[in-house]
């Protein structure tokens, strides 16, 4: 049945990708099979092409192909390379396994459909797709070949290993190039097709000759089919990968078809040598271009980073020299009809110019025959010097607040902003000015109106510290409420390895009350109160627990520490005198302990066993010390 969540055109899609890839995988499987097989071995093809299949089919669209992946190996295995049920089987798990978990661990580090344009995600791929993955298939291989020498057992799983290596270096790249769309921003500079075209039909001659027609006994042409790397990386620089491995696989066949037909460079003894030879020409050659591919993608993100970042700071510099263009020309008018204070003077000091707002702030109007200084309107000299020595220093001072006054002698906050200007002649300093004595009159009311603000959250803090504590004290003793005690104990519980729990109660306070009277009755449990919160550890939690209950928790303590504690309270209430109005009393206390965990796994279990304790304590007649009994004791 079709999952709820997934349409019927995305089911049928998958189904028939997963029938593709399976079709596919088979035909490159038949065509390694028959026609590239050495000595009529067939399960050692020098380069099998499925594996290149699988890889590409599950990093291009997950693990989830890998169902038609294993059917079409399983009909390979048993109909074309003869093997039987079982052993197919297990050939084909092992074929599509390495696949299937090298692009889960692919997927895992992220890079892509395409994980041929960085160097990391390179390195990955040549370590999870063409080591790890064939050395599972080769390991599937060797498991169901026919036991013999360890010599030949260990030839038949470097060969395995070999040819799925290859075909996976050969396939893969070419797959993935043909079904994903090379990035914008890979993209080389782009050779002309007549000399692209040139290149690799030249390179594909000269494979031909080197392949088939070079043939020398004692290998003399051994070496020259690696000077092929070098159009190969002509081709990778200057056109796209995908082309330089079309013709790294172009090369590499023709060599297998010069080596299976016992000619070329590659062949010297025999058949499975030169098989070999050309497997090694096809793991350095594909390996160069998919590092060096890497390393040249890096470098061309890199360039065109640089230039899209050369060609935002071109822009960004046109548009700032654009803005300086304005700014003079609103300067020029600003100059005229500025809505602000403006004047301009000579570094001297003396004005040559002040817009109308300004001879209105200054109450002083220019006048050849009287001329005006600077200085004249500062009104501390030290002020005046500081101003002039960041003029001379920055060339400009921006909102620069300083006391000013005009020609009647009042004195006022304004805030200057002063510029350098540098003409053919001289230099010229223009300077605008904001009042800003309303503004600074406002932030001194501000500033008294935030302190006596403080001030007033202060004492709220202070009274809502005052509140909380009272919530969670008892007002008559000052110790912690039930309240309290019921959000401490369990967390401290849980913090905690051993928790002593101590319920005392003073022995016949009704008694107290009945004869002496509640104030009585009151300054007894004042005293016991004043007297516990004494006695024990500022890490020690005492509550009044209710009416003449108190509730001590000791956290770390043990039964036997808190068991001496407990009588050693007892024997000091005992001789405690206690003053009421016109008498001194004298109480004794019942306690109960229970400690965690031996006594209660949770508050309710501890408090119940320590009021237990209590009362057994009561019940064998008061002014004594008892311990709760064990969980299981307490049942029976």
């Amino acid at each position: 049945m079709l999952k709820p969540d997934i349409p019927l055109d995305r089911w049928w899609q998958q189904r028939l990708r997963i029938a593709m890839v399976a079709l596919v995988y088979g035909l490159c499987g038949v065509l390694a099979a028959r026609g590239l097989v050495p000595g009529g071995d067939s399960l050692l093809a020098p380069v099998w092409l499925p594996a290149g299949v699988a890889l590409a089919a599950t990093i291009r669209w997950g693990t989830r192909v890998w169902p038609g992946l294993l059917l079409a190996g399983v009909w390979l295995a048993h109909g074309e390379l003869g093997l039987p049920w079982w052993s197919a089987l297990l050939l084909a798990a092992g074929n599509v396994a390495g696949p299937v978990l090298a692009a889960s661990l692919l997927r895992r580090r992220q890079c892509g459909y395409l994980p041929f344009y960085r160097l990391s995600c390179v390195l990955y791929f040549l370590g999870y797709g063409v080591y790890l993955s064939p050395l599972l298939a080769a390991l599937s291989h060797a498991l169901i070949s026919q036991p013999g020498a360890v010599f030949q057992l260990g030839r038949q799983f470097v060969f395995g290993w070999l040819s799925h290596a290859v075909g996976t270096l050969l396939l893969t790249p070419l797959l993935l190039f043909a079904l994903t769309p090379e990035p914008t921003r890979y993209r080389r500079v782009a050779a002309a097709p007549m000399e692209l075209g040139t290149v690799a039909l030249v390179t594909l001659v000269l494979a031909g000759l080197v392949s088939w027609l070079l043939t020398s006994p004692a290998g003399l042409y051994a070496g020259l089919p690696y000077l092929f790397i070098i159009p190969l990386l002509w081709v990778a620089f200057r056109a796209r990968l995908a082309l330089a491995h079309a013709l790294s696989l172009a090369i590499i066949l023709l060599a297998l078809g010069g080596a299976m037909q016992a000619r070329g460079a590659f062949y010297i003894d025999s058949i499975p040598q030169a098989v070999l030879a050309v497997g090694m020409l096809a793991l350095v050659q594909s390996i160069t271009l998919l590092i060096v591919g890497a390393l040249l993608s890096e470098r061309r993100h890199t360039e065109n980073w640089l230039r899209q970042a050369n060609q935002r700071l071109e822009n960004k510099m046109a548009e700032r020299n654009r803005q300086l263009a304005e700014s003079e020309a609103r300067l020029q008018l600003m100059a005229d009809a500025s809505p602000f204070p403006m004047v301009m003077n000579v570094l001297s000091g003396e004005l040559i110019y002040a817009n109308a707002r300004a001879e209105q702030l200054f109450k002083s109007r220019l006048d050849a025959r009287q001329p005006l200084r600077v200085q004249d309107f500062y009104v501390d000299s030290v002020a005046r010097s500081q101003v002039s020595q960041l003029l001379r220093r920055h060339g400009s001072v921006r909102d620069h607040e300083i006391m000013l006054r005009d020609a009647s002698g009042r004195e006022f906050w304004a805030l200057v902003s002063c510029s350098v200007i540098k003409s053919a002649m001289s230099r010229y300093v223009i300077t605008g000015i904001n009042d800003i004595s309303e503004r600074k009159r406002l932030e001194k009311n501000l500033r008294n109106a935030n302190q006596a603000l403080r001030q007033h959250v202060s004492e709220i803090e202070t009274l809502q510290q005052g509140l909380r504590e009272q919530a969670l004290r008892d007002p008559l003793t000052g110790l912690f409420n039930r309240r309290y005690l019921d959000d401490t104990l369990p967390p401290l519980l849980a913090k905690q390895r051993e928790v002593a729990v101590l319920m005392l109660d003073a022995d016949h306070f009704k008694r107290i009350n009945d004869t002496h009277g509640h104030k009585s009755g009151d300054r007894v449990l004042s005293a016991l109160g004043a007297h516990l919160s004494d006695r024990f550890r500022s890490s020690d939690v005492v509550c009044r627990y209710g009416g003449e209950e108190f509730l001590i928790l000791l956290p770390g303590s043990s039964l036997e520490s808190a068991y001496a504690k407990a009588e050693e309270l007892c024997r000091e209430v005992r001789q405690m005198p206690i003053a009421i109005p016109g008498n001194t009393l004298h109480v004794t206390l019942s306690i109960g302990v229970a400690v965690y965990p031996l006594h209660g796994n949770d508050a309710e279990s501890m408090i119940y066993a320590a009021d237990a304790a209590l009362y057994q304590a009561k019940h064998q007649g008061r002014d004594r010390v008892c311990a709760a009994r064990l969980p299981q004791q307490q049942s029976v």
